[in-house]
């Protein structure tokens, strides 16, 4: 099964890797239909414009999906920053609808921008340049905007609502209808500046610079982004946030084994640390990751390279996502025997996600948020039917 990881491989963004989180438990047995129907429904009192981008489901190429719900290939450009040269736009009026006929394609996103226009650039190959939300010399940094992902495969149509990067005064909600039906709301009203407040407080609690993720126009709240988005233009921040805990971690287990169930019927494998390296059964290893690697679950230790095992792969998103949630010291079994009442409970522990599914309870957080112990619900904010109907994408 696609999880966000696998479709973000394709688009360009901080969090590539290929999943092995839950997701990979089950694949659809059948082929899934060429085409699915598509509905952005505005909920707001404010016009928007929508955008539809990713790579062609066959050829990979770089495409937007027109209101006429057909494709335009951007050509590759003499030069990077290049304005895209067509107007790729969907109009959708305040408390309106626009119904679009969806081909395959991955790696892709749906954006909608309220008032206004979104500026998209092309770089030679051609490659996308996406609005950026943390710069503030983007043409597109003041304006309001938000987006969900989509990947739409042969086998299925895989859909999810992501704060890993930031939470928008913009809210998404997804409905799927296909073989079940498939809701995901979207955030809270106030959700954004609940999170403000919140990160804020944790921030008076700590010291660390929690407070730095909001961006404010004025005096309102824009949005928040997430802790390695912030980290990548104040490399210095956070950046040994997670020392001492890592270091207890080592030193618990050097002297008792770490037990990782990969799930599914894949079987539970060990590991000690051993050397300064967490080495499992299996003959997997992990070197003490620093903060970034924490946070990005993509990076030092925890990249996930094409040529790993899949083991490995299934090992990396449950260690990732203990960390995350700070149960890998209170717990030697994972993810099993950690309840989601036992998740970020110590002191040091990603407040992002923290703050994130106590004021919008289901969407991703990190990347690997779709790791969760069996029985127990998924909070990942994703949907997906391999014989997609029509995708029903509600903002505002």
């Amino acid at each position: 099964m696609v999880t966000r990881r696998s479709f973000l491989a394709a688009a360009g963004t901080a969090a590539l890797a290929v999943p092995f989180g839950r997701g990979l438990l089950g694949t659809p047995a059948s082929a899934a239909p060429s085409t699915c129907g598509l509905t952005l429904a505005n909920h707001g009192s404010a016009p928007v414009s929508a955008y539809i981008t990713g790579r062609e489901q066959g050829t990979g190429r770089l495409m937007l999906l027109r209101a006429d719900s057909t494709p335009y290939y951007p050509p590759s450009p003499s030069a990077p920053q290049t304005p895209l040269p067509v107007d790729c736009s969907i109009p959708v009026g305040a408390g309106g609808e626009a119904n679009l006929t969806l081909g395959q394609m991955y790696g892709a996103r749906i954006y909608f921008v309220k008032n206004d226009k979104l500026a998209f650039y092309v770089n030679p190959g051609p490659a996308l340049v996406e609005p950026a939300f943390a710069n503030p010399s983007d043409p597109n940094y003041l304006k309001t905007w938000s987006f969900c992902e989509f990947t739409f495969n042969p086998t299925q149509l895989y859909a999810n609502i992501s704060y890993v990067d930031l939470l928008t005064a913009l809210p998404i909600g997804l409905d799927l209808a296909g073989d079940a039906a498939h809701t995901v709301a979207p955030a809270p009203a106030g959700a954004v500046n609940a999170v403000a407040e919140a990160l804020a407080a944790q921030k008076n609690a700590d010291g660390q610079p929690w407070d730095r993720l909001v961006i404010r126009d004025g005096g309102g709240v824009l949005r928040a982004i997430a802790p390695q988005c912030y980290m990548a233009d104040n490399p210095g921040a956070f950046s040994s946030y997670w020392d001492g805990y890592v270091g207890r971690v080592w030193d618990k287990y050097a002297g008792t084994d770490l037990r990782v169930d990969l799930q599914g019927g894949r079987g539970v494998y060990t590991g000690r640390v051993t050397g300064g390296v967490l080495t499992f059964n299996d003959g997997s290893t992990f070197a003490r990751p620093a903060s970034k690697p924490v946070f990005t679950c993509n990076d030092g230790p925890f990249a996930n390279n094409p040529g790993d095992s899949d083991v490995k792969k299934g090992l990396l998103a449950r260690i990732a996502a203990a960390f995350n949630r700070s149960t890998i010291l209170s717990s030697a079994d994972q993810p099993n025997g950690t309840p989601e009442s036992d998740y970020y409970q110590d002191p040091t522990t990603n407040h992002w996600a923290r703050i994130l599914h106590a004021e919008t309870p289901i969407g991703y957080a990190f990347p690997y948020d779709d790791v969760c112990p069996d029985g127990q619900p998924d909070v990942s904010g994703a949907a997906v039917d391999g014989n997609p109907r029509r995708l029903t994408v509600t903002v505002g």
